[in-house]
This record gives structure tokens, sequence and C-alpha cells, in this order.
């Protein structure tokens, strides 16, 4: 209990130091350090799940059910079922990414998402708290942001896959431990550049049935300029507020550099090339907010409606949904390579159908 409150003291000094102004869209910190201090007394073996209040996001639906087709993977771990050592060659299952389960309607500014609508969305629990989002972008690894896992103890993280209202779980969420994590080598907590990072799980997810389904990782060199996205998590729904309980959705415009930089209220070297930036400059209104963090903007694959690509994972903004105060969004683009080199004995779900291969 005292090592870990001295390292929940650590890295609250840490954020702290680098965050002056810019608010951090990870989850809330004092509802987190209470439950590490004052644990539930349960002789259940079930993990305890927060029940929050308010929540974030902005954006819009609507129904409609839409099927899955199988399609191609490729690449290698393990046969075994816990992943200990360096992975071996091992059979894939066809499947494709990106695909939703069901079309969507339209966080802060948002909406609550259809049950499992998003199926690569991770819940990242510290000391089974919820704490952060990720992304599934392979049957092995969830990609999430640095600032969400520098300093964190392994034996803490835990990722859940399926999650809908985290007060009241699905029969079929899925649980996955940490068995390694990989943060960006040139991440800098100040300037939250190069804020990315990768988990890779215990367990390998089977991933070729509905509903779990990794996401596509973007079309390299896109800049996504003046598109539409949409960021998806489990944040507050207005500034200063709570997380909430169900999943949410926000529909926001992404920028050009250039708008971002000199058209909003950030100095335009705070924003590098390995940033991207999303919302509404005149009016604000939609944005990702506290709780936040790691989660994914999602942009149309190859505009397929139904087909989503990871263009950034919610990283950093000053204050949340405010006037010339886009959000930040680590690029996923830049770090393909770095992706690939730091992915070894996964299987990969394509973007396409096996006969277009």
């Amino acid at each position: 209990m005292r090592l870990q409150f001295l390292w929940i003291l650590v890295l609250l000094v840490q954020q702290n130091e680098a965050n002056v102004y810019l608010r951090i869209r990870q989850g809330n910190i004092v509802e987190w350090l209470a439950s590490i201090l004052f644990p539930p007394t349960t002789t259940t073996t079930a993990p305890p799940i927060i029940t929050s209040t308010t929540q974030q996001l902005t954006s819009q639906s609507s129904s409609s059910s839409l099927g899955t087709s199988s399609t191609t993977t490729t690449h290698s771990p393990p046969a075994a079922s816990t992943i200990n050592s360096f992975p071996i060659e091992r059979d894939c299952p066809l499947c494709r990414c990106g695909l939703i389960n069901t079309l969507h309607k339209k966080i802060i500014g948002g909406h609550e998402t259809r049950i499992h609508q998003y199926p690569w969305m991770a819940v990242i629990l510290l000391h089974q708290r919820f704490y952060c989002s990720g992304s599934l972008i392979s049957d092995l690894y969830v990609l999430t942001v640095a600032h969400c896992l520098e300093g964190v103890p392994l034996e803490l993280i835990t990722v859940r896959f399926l999650e809908h209202n985290r007060s009241d779980s699905h029969d079929l969420v899925i649980e996955r431990q940490a068995a390694h994590v990989k943060i960006h080598e040139l991440h800098n907590p100040r300037s939250f550049d190069n804020d990315i990072a990768l988990i890779r799980l215990n367990r390998p997810l089977d991933v070729d049935n509905k509903p779990l389904r990794p996401i596509c990782l973007p079309v390299r060199d896109h800049s996504f300029d003046g598109e539409l996205a949409i960021v998806t998590g489990w944040g507050a729904q207005r500034e200063g507020g709570f997380a909430t309980d169900s999943l949410q959705e926000v529909e926001v415009l992404v920028l050009t550099q250039m708008e971002c930089r000199l058209n909003s209220t950030y100095k335009s070297g705070q924003i590098t090339d390995n940033m991207i930036c999303a919302g509404y400059l005149q009016n604000g209104g939609r944005d990702a907010c506290s709780g936040d963090s790691g989660g994914p903007l999602h942009v149309h694959f190859d505009e397929q409606p139904t087909q989503y690509q990871l263009a950034g994972l919610v990283s950093w903004g000053e204050g949340c949904a405010r006037p010339q105060a886009p959000g930040v969004y680590t690029r996923v683009s830049q770090y393909l390579r770095w992706i690939e080199r730091n992915t070894p004995g996964d299987c990969l779900c394509m973007p396409y159908p096996e006969e277009d291969y």
C-alpha cells in the first residue's frame, strides 16, 4: 500500500509539472486514488467496477445492423495460451479490421454509442479502476498514449474489451493482463510529443468472429485534413466533470496543421508534425475531455461508411470543447514503422476482403 501510494504521488507531481494549464485527458485521478487508499472490503473474486457520473464526447448516430465478412490476416505469435517468451510462427485467422458492428449516431456534445458498436475499444484499468482508453490493433496489442502508462507498474495494468457500460458489465466482456508496455523512446511528457505507447496482452484474443475486432491502422502519409472524424471514450461530458459509465461518441472536424498553429490559442511550436488537431475553432462545443486519453480518433477507411481507420489518439488540449482550443491527438500515421517494429508475434486483420489480395 505505501509503495503504491508513493508511486501515485510521484505520478501526480510529474503530471502537475508537465501540465500547468493544459488538461491531460486521462481518468479521474482523485476517484482512482481513493480506490487505492480505501479498497472495497469484498470477499468476491470479481474485479470491482466504478460507478461514476458525468462523461464527455460529442457525436451523432443512426441505427441499423451491419454484417461482418471474414477476411485475411497475417503475422506470428505462439501457440501457447500465455505469451511469455519471444513469439514463434502460428496460424492466423481470416478477419477484417475496422468494421463497426452497427451504423453510428453522433461526446463533449456527443451521445452514447450502441453496445459494441466500436469493437476495438479498450478500457485500461489501473488497480482494477478505469484510468484511460486504447484501441485494439491486432489480436495481441493495444495502442494508447504514453502519458497514461509512463512510470506505471506493469502488474497494475489490466485491459478490458467489449465493455460498454462500466457499471453494468456485459457477459461478453473480455479481460487481459498487460504482459509488456512499450513507450515511445522520444516521448516528451512536457510537450506531449511522441505521446504513444503499446500494451502487449498476456494472451491473444479471438478476432475472427463478431463482435470483437481490431481497428485498421491509417493509410501511410494521409493527412485527413478537412475530414470528419469520430472520437469515442468514457471521459467527462463537460470540463471538470467525471467519467461516464457508458461509451460516448462525438463527431469532430480534422484541421490542417496551419489552421491549428495559426488560428488556435496554442503556440505554433506546440503543435508538432506528430500531432493532429480536431474540433471546431469558432464555437468549440465538441471535443474529447478528461478521461478520454488514449482513445481513438476514427476516420472512414476508403470512404466506406461502416469501416474505420485510426487517425489519432486522444492526447491533450486546453480545457474541453473551448472555442479556438481544439483537441490535440497523436498522429498515428507518423508511427507505422515504430508500431511494426514493436508488435512481434501478432495476427493482423486486413482492411480489404480476402479476394482483393
